[in-house]
């Protein structure tokens, strides 16, 4: 059987729908066409009966109408049709007569398996020395939900943005942090740290604050299980009394100086994804001062990682590179030194002015860069006088791609019963689809 339909108001329409042997053949208005296995089909079934609206789950408790053990392995289906709002409907026959689904085309379309722009990830801009960073407004960001994806789709697409004329205190930081989600818990009792030039102490408890010497690029705490993704450092205040690039903020872009190393020294670029190069970071007797009483606690990490981590496509999702946090290398003595010459190579590309961007986090801006990828540092202070004062705080990577996905769907125009399961590539497809 086939049944045509009309325009209408979605991502994706369907022309036709034919009943073939074990599915639904699907002929779509762009001349796409997608094949559906009619147990799939039934096991995605979205019935009030198979699927909680309310927990956006399937409904596989007891009594529930998805069973797996149940669902029959070869259903049968009474009638395909297109409805007048333009959804799938079926009926099914067989072992479940009468069991009746309904699915919307737009999320039919995204898990076509037949379709290649769905296997593919979009793929970051590399960059070098002249990289040219955006710029987001803080009010606009603060309050338009439009400015806020396009400000996280340009962290995928670069890396880094700043945002301008953000209120120089805490209040102000915290909240454009929260804009897109909760603060990451840190090991420290505050979630929000303060780099300041004049806390002489806190450089005898972690490198990043001994102020006088270069911090030389890398990525933040490597030596979690699953470090931060994304960085945030706002200025409060920056005093140069010599008035030159001292305190300057330096950035690499980790992705292209990987391809760079594959392309040069592709045994290199091997080893650093095949072996591990461990990092650790201890603190002992640390104390903070919270209100009026005094907090002492120690920490103590430990990661067998690779420097460079690749998705199952071979293309390179992560970066992990600490050279303060480095402990003894993990590696067979026929191995060490041509590891130990990939881990230079690499190394040399993240501090060579080829690929560094170097510049000034101004009061009233906050910097916030993917540590999944860039590598961030700073110049040296040689004027004890300078004064600096920067807040930081971190995000865990699942809320970024939570904040990203909602808005994604939101854009998209679909329920959230629909949305929920979509793969990161359908939402950007469908986003993108309704904006065309």
């Amino acid at each position: 059987m086939t049944t045509v339909v009309g325009q209408l108001k979605s991502a994706f329409r369907i022309e036709a729908v034919a009943t073939v042997d074990k599915g639904v053949q699907v002929t779509w208005k762009d001349g796409h066409e997608s094949f559906y296995h009619n147990l799939w089909l039934r096991d995605t079934c979205h019935c009030p009966e198979c699927f909680q609206r309310d927990t956006l789950s399937l409904n596989s408790g007891e009594g529930g109408g998805h069973d797996p053990l149940k669902m029959p392995l070869n259903p049968i289906s009474e009638t395909v049709k297109v409805d007048r709002s333009g959804n799938l409907d079926i009926i099914w026959g067989g072992e479940e007569p009468g069991h009746h689904s309904l699915f919307d085309p737009s999320w039919l379309r995204v898990h076509c398996q037949k379709d290649p722009a769905l296997k593919q990830r979009r793929p970051p801009q590399l960059w070098d020395w002249s990289v040219s960073i955006p710029h987001f407004d803080y009010h606009e960001v603060m309050k338009d939900d439009w400015a806020l994806l396009h400000w996280l789709e340009k962290m995928l697409e670069l890396g880094v943005v700043i945002i301008d004329k953000v209120p120089k205190n805490k209040e102000g930081f915290q909240a454009l942090v929260e804009r897109v989600g909760p603060i990451q818990q840190r090991y420290h009792p505050t979630n929000i740290f303060t780099l300041d030039t004049a806390n002489q102490l806190a450089g005898n408890i972690h490198h990043a604050y001994q102020y006088m010497e270069r911090l030389h690029n890398h990525t933040d705490h490597v030596s979690y299980n699953v470090p931060p993704r994304l960085q945030f450092l706002g200025c409060i205040e920056y005093d140069n009394p010599d008035n030159d690039k001292q305190a300057y903020s330096t950035l690499v872009d980790g992705f292209k100086i990987a391809e760079v190393l594959r392309t040069q020294q592709p045994k290199s670029f091997e080893l650093l994804t095949q072996e591990y190069v461990p990092t650790g970071r201890r603190r002992l007797g640390v104390e903070e001062k919270i209100s009026d009483r005094t907090k002492k606690y120690q920490w103590e990490t430990y990661h067998r990682q690779h420097v460079i981590n690749l998705d199952k496509n071979g293309e390179v999702y992560q970066i992990r590179h600490h050279e303060n946090d480095r402990v003894p290398l993990d590696v067979s003595h026929d191995k060490i030194q041509d590891l130990y010459a990939a881990y230079q190579a690499f190394t040399a590309l993240a501090e060579s002015p080829e690929y560094k961007t170097e510049f000034l986090i101004a009061p009233g801006q906050v910097l916030v860069n993917d540590n999944w990828r860039l590598l961030h540092g700073r110049t040296a202070i040689r004027n004890p006088g300078l004064r600096r004062i920067l807040l930081g705080a971190y995000m865990k990577p699942e809320t970024f791609s939570s904040r990203r996905r909602l808005l994604l769907g939101k854009k998209s125009g679909l329920s959230d019963m629909w949305l929920m399961g979509c793969s990161d590539r359908a939402l950007e497809i469908m986003a993108d689809r309704m904006t065309a």
